[in-house]
């Protein structure tokens, strides 16, 4: 039992008794040195009976090395490491270095963490426990904290310990933690007392007891302090005792006491990360010392030595290494370099030990940081490149490892650094290449974090200098700044730019035929010849059969949305969505999502969009990618509104409209406006909606003002202002001959009819919409034209005929959950004298989002650890989904869930 710490003893109990019943918990416990967060994890292994229990701590000396904090984790599992799917198995054994395979994602690192995890509980419920996690190194804690946050249907408990000062603490967001805070005056006098083995003076205990503040380890370590005649109150204490470093500088004295040759090899031990006395003996000797010389120390309490040497606590390794001279610091990096096999870790001790340039340390730490980058390692290898640039002697050679550095940096999502590292090259950087470089870094932060209008400018010079030099780099660029520029609004100035951009790329091959053919479609429709810019994008879309690009499915499906093909869209961004999950890439998965979420919305399919937003919104706040969460918090608005929840779409709209206009992202604005614009509508506030509808962006690329023309068209109406209705129907009827589908031609009769005034021209073209709006289009849509149709047959009254479309409107409506226009639909229909109840709740709508994508998954074919590896999650917690799936529908098998329509708004619906 530990004192003082009752309340935090039952929060581990209550952690252990989850993980017995079979699902996972996760604890971060933080604190200053000496709180007792090591005392607290000793309990949990003291209480895990017959759990199987893993551990790790993290070790100042060895958060350099890539994913060393892992292996030292899964060590005594890596006999499972076949069980796992092939990807995730070759991610682990190249990130441990137990093959030559390069890593294809640090993803799918931490995707096989949690795969390995759920595979070790197959025995007994595993309790991890993961000591100083702050000074893990960075790879291992990224892995940690995503396995973390989708640990929970396996029966794991996973604790872990972080010091809360700045520059030392363990990131991990959204994460339950708990701050451990210091003793009560009553446990930490009995702590005290419980070990005081001097006769002290009951003023002296209070004193003691007073300056440690609760601190566990300060109570223990300051009596060691005085001597005997201060303790027992016969020799006065100089100045107040702190509490504040003085666990520290205790540890520090008691090192300094021991013998000189045990200072060195205690110095040898902790410049050492793992205490293996295997690397020790030879290091030893190398310097003059016996391996005996540890004995002091052992004695002392300080360390244990048995096969590895550990020490009491990380502050005692730290005093041994800071009460070293940087002379001695340098000669035991240097003993440790020479007995090393490991080149990386001889280079990194190498680099330590020495203080001036050295190209050929220099180059021994490239060679390291390249190393870690086909590991997966992006933050070590950052920190590689970054120390080979300061050991350079040469400005050519420095400015490339600097842009290593920052490249790397980027890649690990350590934004802040890259742009010093970036500013730290400039001055250095003479080549055209290398700047441009340069600028793609600066570029991508920009494209997340600031205004798309500094991110365009950077990319189009950067592609406008590798165009001579890397044409496919450079068309890399001209693409992302066609993207850029919608996300901003102003996509026709990108396009423009990007064309003449594109004139002086030398190569490129078949993608850069698809990009002309693409940039002169969008150049003819901006010059308002919409026919010819359909046979361009068609010519486009034709080249991208023959190319197995993502770049170019990427632009397949933006020619889709942008023509209102959205079928096609959506099968293209679906393909992408499933190439970038096999990757393991969170930032281009979080684009593709988007992307798919809106295909999937256009198509009708409401909650497979919202299942995809819901899932990409996740992403870019794990990435801190927030010009993405705005766009993607537009979206979620639009989903809110046709799915009728209120409050809602206008929370979510009013933040996306805040960030779009303060950033720049006019595209997040113009959703979000187009948002409220529906939900408006939907409530019978036309007013509202024409005020909403008027504050999006009139451009071509999204078409998304023109896509609302029906809409605003009926608002128009509604407040009786046909003037405005016709100069919709006719910029409309402009731009609809680039789309030459089904949707965009119904939805033209559609708007033609509404506004026509003759009933018998007004059923004429309300028959061609729905001839256009068939089997081919969205039965969202479908309901769209059979609503307009019932309504005017309602107020022609011909109610007999406006029911047979109200009540189709009205099935349809409430089968894809789209509430606010099935509310409309009913109203219409009890004004033609018919009352139609409210459909019930379907079961699918009673499933999570997880679980809606878990069935889909499983519905397609997938097993359990494919859709696993699609979804980021462990086979147990797809199963535990599952097993919910299965209830909830009242299905007993895949087969039969394989039959179930999992989105109602497919019907009708073309693949």
């Amino acid at each position: 039992m530990l004192l003082g710490r009752d309340a935090e003893q039952r929060v581990v109990d209550e952690l252990l008794r989850t993980a017995r019943g079979g699902r996972s918990a996760v604890l971060v416990l933080r604190g200053e040195p000496g709180i007792g967060k090591t005392a607290l994890l000793g309990y949990a292994e003291r209480s895990a009976g017959d759990m199987t229990i893993l551990r790790c701590a993290g070790i100042e000396a060895e958060h350099e090395f890539p994913f060393s904090g892992l292996h030292q984790l899964l060590r005594p599992y890596m006999g499972l490491l076949d069980r796992l799917p092939a990807p995730q198995e070759a991610a682990l054994r190249g990130a441990f270095g137990l093959s030559f395979e390069p890593v294809q994602s640090p993803y799918l690192v931490s995707l096989g963490l949690l795969s390995l995890l759920a595979e070790a509980c197959d025995d007994a419920p595993v309790l991890c426990l993961v000591d100083d996690a702050h000074w893990l190194d960075r790879p291992s804690q990224e892995a940690l904290a995503f396995a973390a946050r989708r640990l929970e249907a396996e029966p794991i408990a996973l604790l872990m310990a972080s010091r809360q000062r700045k520059g030392q603490r363990f990131e991990a967001a959204r994460l339950p933690d708990l701050e451990l805070r210091g003793l009560g005056e009553g446990a930490a006098q009995a702590l005290l007392e419980s070990c005081l083995n001097r006769p002290t003076a009951a003023e002296i205990v209070t004193m003691l007891v007073r300056s440690a503040r609760g601190n566990p380890l300060a109570l223990l370590e300051l009596p060691a302090s005085l001597t005997d005649r201060q303790l027992e109150g016969r020799e006065p204490i100089a100045g107040p005792l702190r509490a504040k470093g003085a666990v520290e500088e205790s540890f520090r004295t008691r090192v300094a006491q021991l013998p000189g040759v045990t200072q060195r090899a205690l110095l040898l031990a902790a410049a050492e990360e793992g205490g293996d006395l295997h690397t020790l003996e030879p290091a030893l000797k190398r310097c003059g010392l016996p391996v005996t010389a540890l004995e002091a120390a052992e004695d002392a309490g300080l360390v244990r030595v048995h096969g590895t040497v550990m020490f009491r606590h990380p502050l005692v390794r730290s005093a041994a290494y800071r009460c070293a001279s940087r002379s001695e610091r340098r000669a035991a990096h240097q003993a440790l370099a020479a007995v090393l096999d490991d080149p990386v870790r001889s280079a990194w001790h190498r680099a330590l030990a020495t203080e001036r340039a050295d190209e050929t340390i220099a180059a021994e730490l490239e060679a390291a940081g390249a190393q870690a980058v086909v590991r997966g390692a992006y933050a070590t290898a950052a920190t590689a490149y970054e120390r080979a640039a300061e050991l350079s002697q040469q400005a050519p050679p420095k400015a490339r490892r600097l842009i290593s550095a920052a490249q790397t940096s980027l890649a690990a999502g350590l934004l802040d650094t890259a742009l010093m590292l970036t500013e730290r090259a400039r001055p250095l950087v003479t080549d055209q290449v290398d700047t441009a470089e340069l600028e793609i870094i600066r570029a991508t932060i920009s494209s997340r974090q600031d205004s798309p209008v500094n991110a365009f400018a950077m990319i189009s010079d950067a592609a406008a200098a590798l165009a001579g030099q890397k044409p496919d780099r450079a068309l890399e660029m001209i693409v992302l700044m066609v993207l850029t520029a919608a996300s901003g609004g102003w996509a026709t100035q990108g396009i423009i730019d990007a064309r003449q951009v594109m004139e002086g790329v030398r190569g490129g091959g078949g993608v850069k035929d698809f990009m002309h053919a693409f940039l002169r479609g969008g150049i003819a429709l901006r010059d308002g010849d919409a026919s010819v810019a359909a046979v361009r994008f068609d010519e486009a879309q034709k080249l991208e059969a023959r190319l197995a690009s993502p770049l170019v499915t990427t632009m397949a499906g933006v020619i889709g949305m942008w023509t209102a093909n959205f079928p096609s869209a959506r099968d293209r961004f679906a393909r992408l969505v499933a190439q970038r999950r096999a990757e393991g890439s969170l930032p281009e998965l979080a684009l593709a999502l988007f992307l798919l979420a809106a295909g999937e919305m256009c198509t009708g399919r409401i909650q497979a969009g919202f299942d995809a937003s819901a899932e990409g919104l996740e992403l870019a706040r794990q990435i801190g990618s927030l010009n993405d969460e705005a766009s993607y918090l537009a979206l979620h608005a639009w989903f809110m509104a046709l799915l009728g929840r209120e409050q809602e779409c206008r929370d979510c709209a009013a933040v996306a409209i805040r960030r779009g206009l303060a950033a720049g992202i006019g595209s997040a604005a113009s959703e979000a406006h187009l948002a409220l614009g529906e939900l408006e509508l939907g409530l019978g506030n036309a007013a509202g909606a024409i005020e909403q509808f008027e504050q999006i962006d009139p451009g071509l690329f999204p078409p998304t003002f023109l896509l609302a023309t029906p809409e605003l068209i009926d608002a128009a109406l509604r407040l009786g202002e046909p003037e405005r209705a016709r100069v919709a129907l006719e910029r409309f009827a402009a731009w609809a001959p680039v789309s030459r589908t089904p949707l965009v031609d119904g939805m033209l009769a559609r708007c033609r009819a509404v506004m026509t005034t003759d009933q018998g021209r007004a059923d004429e073209l309300f028959t061609e919409a729905l001839r256009h709006h068939d089997h081919r289009v969205t039965s969202f849509e479908r309901a769209r034209t059979q609503l307009a149709f019932g309504e005017r047959l309602r107020r022609d009254r011909r109610r007999t005929e406006a029911r047979i479309h109200l009540r189709s409107a009205l099935d349809t409506f409430e089968g894809i959950s789209a509430l606010l226009w099935a509310e409309r639909a009913r109203g219409e229909l009890l004004a033609t004298g018919e009352t139609a109840r409210k459909r019930d709740i379907s079961t699918l709508e009673a499933l999570t989002p997880q679980e809606r994508r878990v069935a889909r998954l499983v519905a397609d074919g997938a097993s359990n650890k494919d859709a696993a590896a699609q979804l980021f999650l462990s086979s147990r917690t797809v199963e535990y989904h599952l097993g919910k799936v299965f209830t909830k529908l009242g299905v007993a098998s895949r087969t039969e869930l394989a039959r179930l329509p999992l989105d109602p708004a497919l019907t009708g619906q073309s693949a």
